[in-house]
């Protein structure tokens, strides 16, 4: 069973996000599923790559329509893009110099709640300024 499964209730209406917010949901269940079957660290840190590259990368396609949109609360969107970025490095050092179950427990945790906290709370702001500009 998946840790996190997609519902409606976390579309932000434009499909190209939703997409994105599937991968990341994908990424993080399957970071989940190593951890729990005991993988070595060069597979964790595979899968902790990916993670922030991918994060990385639908960081840039949201800061590319703020920007030419003009979001009005892009700034502070980007400060919290760069507080993950930075706590994901933080937890993939710790993680690959320490390893341990009880890190990537709280490794997984935080993701979770950070990546449904973030959709809900931050990217549901701009949904709808964006579909206002005709994206879907």
């Amino acid at each position: 069973m998946p840790l996190i499964e997609w519902s409606s209730q976390y579309s932000v209406g434009v499909e190209m996000f939703d997409d994105e917010h599937k991968k990341l949901i994908a990424i993080i269940n399957g970071l989940h599923d190593s951890f729990e079957h005991g993988v070595d660290r060069s597979v964790a840190q595979r899968a902790l790559d990916e993670l922030v590259d991918y994060t990385v990368r639908h960081f840039g396609h949201e800061e590319e329509l703020f920007d030419k949109f003009d979001y009005p609360d892009k700034a502070a969107h980007r400060i919290a893009h760069e507080e993950l970025r930075q706590q994901v490095l933080e937890y993939r050092d710790t993680l690959l110099a320490k390893g341990g179950i009880e890190m990537s427990l709280e490794l997984i945790t935080f993701l979770r709640y950070w990546l449904l906290g973030h959709i809900m709370a931050e990217d549901k702001k701009y949904c709808q300024f964006l579909r206002s500009k005709g994206l879907r």
